[in-house]
């Protein structure tokens, strides 16, 4: 279990952590299991000397585990960003193939080694429950221990190496058993993988790369700006930018249309659903600092980056909440006059239950009468994800408008009637008194806003129906990403 949640960490900041992912690497991962066990089986039954034959094959099973880890450690980077230009199924399943098919193989063979050798003083079905016992009391406690200390606080190379390490003990442990002369062979690869520890994984430009619970993170200086990435090796995927340069380096008008929102309807209270470093909040603050602004980021790690490297800082008019966006708007009766939603799960693919009716309606509800909603969808050269988007808001939304992006759209829908121009007008009457710095956006909204007509012919995403993954999916195909 360790290696294959580790599995899931390790390729996703090249393919994404999509169902997709997942579905491939444990079909494969599943795989290799049966044929390990088939393998095992047929080990187990060779006929000569048959528990000496069971008892040797374990300490060979155990040396190609270590080989094989001992390769990943030097080589799964590489190996990944050669694969980085496959898509997301096939790109899975050649580097599962390549990095965790015959570790997993040889480890699942050991399984009905020890029950033939156990069944020889004990009972089969016996030896056969205390096996299965043990090894399922194992894939527990390595699930824990992955999932909530080695991968968040050491990371996953580290916990690549934590994997070696302990094949490599009980190689040893075998080795002590047979002929303690070849117990040079694993103290051996031991001395090679310190080389691991002591290699530096920073490129060129990344100047803080970690892991949490939740993501991947690097930070990357691009000509004095900071940028987040998260689950993504592709610099064009930013979840956040910052820039102590000049503050006109900090608002790319491109970037900047959530600014827009307070212009349009008067706003003094703002929930930010996706803080992320905190980009957005920064802006807000620059340009609206009256507005007590929410905001909700589910990684803590990225909220600690948000204040360390981008220089976010709780006072009387902004709280962080560390939180799940829609389990927080459940729980948090508050009501705003303006809700932000940049809602991404590293890389491009957004959490599908944040862009359903049923998500829309809990919006609408944590709205004032006059309040409205900024979304931020990702959806590049169709409508087949922003389509179904925008019906569930129009569901619920009595008027809902969208402003292309480049590869996004910022969809705005307001919780009362509210006609294009009036919007307008609204932008108009501001532009003048709107920051410098905001004024390319505005001019932007005026252009290129247009109101959304619901299509009663076209689905709806809700919480029963939203394959919000498997078109993100073909979006990324044909773009080649």
């Amino acid at each position: 279990m360790s290696l294959e949640l580790l599995g899931s960490r390790v390729l996703a900041p090249y393919f994404g952590a999509s169902i997709y992912v997942w579905g491939s690497l444990i079909g494969l991962i599943l795989t290799a299991l049966a044929g390990g066990y088939y393998l095992g089986g047929w080990l187990a039954e060779l006929p000569q000397n048959q528990g000496e034959s069971s008892k040797r094959f374990l300490d060979k099973l155990f040396l190609v585990v270590a080989v094989f880890l001992l390769f990943d450690l030097f080589s799964y980077v590489a190996i990944l960003k050669w694969l980085s230009s496959w898509d997301a199924v096939w790109g899975t399943l050649a580097a599962s193939l390549m990095l965790f098919c015959v570790p997993m193989v040889a480890l699942a063979a050991v399984s009905p080694l020890v029950i033939k050798i156990l069944s020889e003083q004990e009972k089969t079905g016996k030896a056969a429950g205390l096996v299965y016992a043990w090894g399922t009391a194992g894939s527990i406690l390595g699930t824990f221990l992955t999932t909530f200390w080695s991968v968040p606080y050491f990371g996953s190379r580290l916990t690549l190496y934590g994997c070696f390490f302990i094949s490599l003990l009980v190689l040893v442990g075998l080795f002590l058993m047979v002929d303690r002369k070849i117990i040079l062979l694993p103290i051996l690869f031991f001395l090679i993988s310190l080389a691991v520890l002591s290699s530096s994984v920073l490129v060129q430009g990344v100047i803080l790369e970690t892991e949490s619970a939740y993501n991947q993170i690097r930070l990357i200086n691009r000509d004095g700006k900071i940028l987040l990435t998260l689950n993504s090796q592709q610099d064009s995927l930013v979840h956040s930018g910052y820039s102590n340069i000049s503050s006109g380096d900090n608002w790319s008008y491109l970037n900047n249309l959530f600014g827009v929102g307070p212009l349009i309807k008067p706003v003094d209270s703002l929930l930010v659903l996706g803080m992320a470093a905190g980009s957005t909040v920064l802006q807000h603050q620059a340009f609206s600092p009256q507005i007590k602004i929410d905001a909700v980021e589910i990684d803590p790690k990225i909220i600690a980056i948000a204040k360390e490297q981008f220089g976010l800082k709780e006072n009387e008019n902004l709280s962080i909440w560390q939180a799940d966006a829609r389990p927080f708007l459940s729980n948090n009766q508050k009501q705003y006059d303006m809700i932000e939603i940049d809602l991404f799960q590293g890389g491009p693919y957004s959490p599908f239950y944040t862009m359903t009716q049923e998500f829309f309606e809990l919006t609408s509800k944590r709205l004032s009468q006059n309040g409205f909603i900024m979304m931020n969808v990702f959806a590049p050269g169709h409508q087949e994800l922003l389509g179904p988007v925008l019906n569930a808001i129009a569901s619920v939304y009595p008027s809902v408008y969208k402003i292309p992006l480049r590869s996004n759209f910022i969809i705005l829908a307001t919780r009362s009637a509210t006609s294009l121009e009036a919007i307008k007008n609204e932008l108009e009457g501001a532009i003048k008194l709107a920051p410098e710095d905001l004024k390319p956006a505005v001019v932007y909204v005026q252009d290129y806003i247009e109101p959304y007509e619901a299509n009663k012919k076209a689905p709806i995403f809700t919480d029963d129906w939203a394959p919000v993954e498997k078109i993100t999916y073909r979006m990324l195909k044909g773009l080649n990403l």
